[in-house]
């Protein structure tokens, strides 16, 4: 501070960075505010997307690094149908969310799979499930064969060793970059509200906003596929926790003793995974003149590796125990093999450093905007 003034550093290459991760119109946006006032967040948090923006046109980092507003986006696209400009908001809060993932990441890397082309990611993608098809059939193919021959599916530590490595390695990468987000997030923040207000303030907030946005068709569409790919990375996270915890302790092998549940719980993950992933990939995939805009301009490189790599992980796991419950042992454990392949280079990418850190990050800026007073309401 000096003679009242705070120094505020500028970053001239912001807004490319910006343009290049997706943000095409941002310099179209000439601050009218409409996004803001039309948007149904502006009615229940604090939060300002004209400003978010016109950060990141004046190149401010250090403000758009600590800015709430572009993760509490929820893609409605209330503000992209009445931009006078046609500017896209939401395309540029995207854009923005991008750059700030790629400044919080501590390795560097999320900038280059956010930055890079789609055929990189997926020469990236292919070249590590490559290498984790060669350790499971080709090392542990013997194994494999040994394990299928006793006509079940038993618990399988060795095969489980890589994925595990691979996920500390995630977390590794993960749990210090949502620290980052949450040191720029909640820096000149007060906490003024308690932890038990500010949970339910965050349940309030998406029960009224969801509940309203559920009566527009296009945004109905949208909320179940995401409410999809929750409900399946939910089970399918909780699911495999209880796996290997069965492992070093029988004790929760039990679970999979219930075998109506344990199944009617593996059947819902991987179908919802399935289907909530399989939705907005087939409508980009098929688009045409009445698909709705969010599937045509949420194309980018990211967006659509978010979607590829998740699918297949989906669609083994389904096919494990459809195998398995129609007596084809041999090709339950293959299709198993397939999906720690799968798994593997998702959770060394997507996981670690791509898209689906997102859900942390939106995690951490609710978190903060509620302990900060942005929420409105009781």
């Amino acid at each position: 501070m000096a003679g009242g003034s705070e120094f505020i550093s500028i970053n001239p290459t912001l807004n490319r960075e910006v343009f290049k991760l997706g943000g095409k119109s941002l310099l179209e946006c000439y601050q009218c505010g409409s996004c803001t006032a039309v948007c149904p967040l502006s009615e229940e948090m604090d939060v300002s997307f004209r400003r978010a923006i016109r950060y990141t046109q004046l190149g401010v980092e250090e403000k758009i690094l600590g800015d709430i507003s572009p993760w509490s986006c929820n893609l409605h696209g209330d503000c992209t149908d009445s931009c006078p400009r046609g500017a896209s908001p939401s395309e540029i809060l995207a854009a923005i969310r991008r750059y700030q993932s790629n400044k919080y990441d501590w390795t560097g890397l999320a900038k280059w799979w956010n930055g890079s082309s789609f055929g990189a990611k997926l020469l990236a993608y292919i070249a590590i499930f490559a290498v984790s098809l060669l350790v499971y059939f080709g090392f542990y193919w013997q194994k494999i064969l040994q394990l299928a021959s006793t006509g079940k599916l038993v618990m399988i530590s060795e095969l489980l060793i890589p994925v595990v490595a691979v996920f500390i390695v995630a977390l590794a990468i993960l749990l210090p970059s949502g620290y980052r987000a949450y040191k720029f997030m909640i820096k000149d923040k007060k906490k003024e509200v308690g932890l038990g207000k500010a949970l339910k303030l965050i349940a309030n907030f998406f029960i009224r906003l969801e509940t309203e946005a559920m009566g527009v068709p296009h945004k109905r569409d949208r909320i179940i596929e995401h409410v999809l790919i929750l409900i399946g990375l939910g089970l399918f996270i909780l699911l495999a926790i209880i796996y290997v915890l069965a492992i070093p302790f029988p004790v929760f092998h039990r679970f999979f003793e219930f075998k109506i549940l344990s199944r009617a719980l593996i059947y819902i993950a991987s179908l919802s995974l399935l289907v909530g992933v399989g939705s907005p990939l087939t409508k980009r995939l098929t688009a045409g003149e009445k698909t709705h805009w969010y599937y045509k301009k949420f194309t980018t490189p990211t967006d659509w590796m978010s979607l590829v790599t998740l699918f297949p992980v989906a669609l083994m796991t389904l096919l494990v125990f459809v195998f398995y419950d129609l007596s084809m042992v041999l090709y339950a454990y293959i299709a198993f093999s397939l999906l720690l392949s799968f798994l593997i280079p998702f959770l060394l990418f997507e996981f670690a450093f791509g898209k689906h850190t997102h859900w942390l990050y939106k995690v951490i800026a609710y978190y903060v905007g509620a302990r900060a007073g942005y929420f409105r309401g009781d």
